[in-house]
């Protein structure tokens, strides 16, 4: 985490207790209010605010992947690779429980081969998620209302 700190531009206590909330939990996404109830938990005192501030921030320092729920209520967020790379691939996001698959797939890439040949349209594949049914959800035949 420390390594993270030091490519952000901003050194504060509070995002190092949002980066360690985020690296905690490299394999799932996190809404704003996750983070702050994973903070409070851990006795970290912090507002909502601050998060969702710097949150944004991360974002827009390529830090963190944003990704919105499918009904545009919340948005979940996760840290990006140890290395700080992160290959351009699809997402898929479940539209039940928020799973956040990603899907590096060699398919993929004949995928994007052919909206780009045969749509003449360049998708950017880090900021695109497709919506639907994990298939835990599905076998449990639980669908949010």
């Amino acid at each position: 985490m420390r390594n993270i700190l030091r490519v952000s531009r901003y050194k504060t206590k509070n995002r190092e207790y949002i980066l360690d909330a985020l690296s905690n939990n490299l394999n799932t996404t996190l809404s704003a209010d996750n983070i702050l109830d994973y903070l409070k938990s851990n006795n970290k005192e912090i507002n909502i605010t601050t998060i969702y501030r710097n949150l944004e921030k991360l974002a827009n320092e390529n830090l963190v992947l944003k990704f919105p729920s499918a009904d545009g209520n919340k948005t979940f967020y996760q840290l990006k690779g140890h290395d700080f790379t992160h290959e351009d691939h699809l997402h898929l996001q479940c539209t039940n429980c928020g799973k956040v698959i990603h899907l590096d797939c060699d398919f993929m890439q004949s995928f994007v081969d052919h909206v780009k040949d045969d749509h003449q349209f360049d998708l950017t594949c880090c900021n695109s998620i497709l919506f639907g049914l994990c298939d835990k959800c599905k076998k449990k035949n639980i669908i949010k209302k």
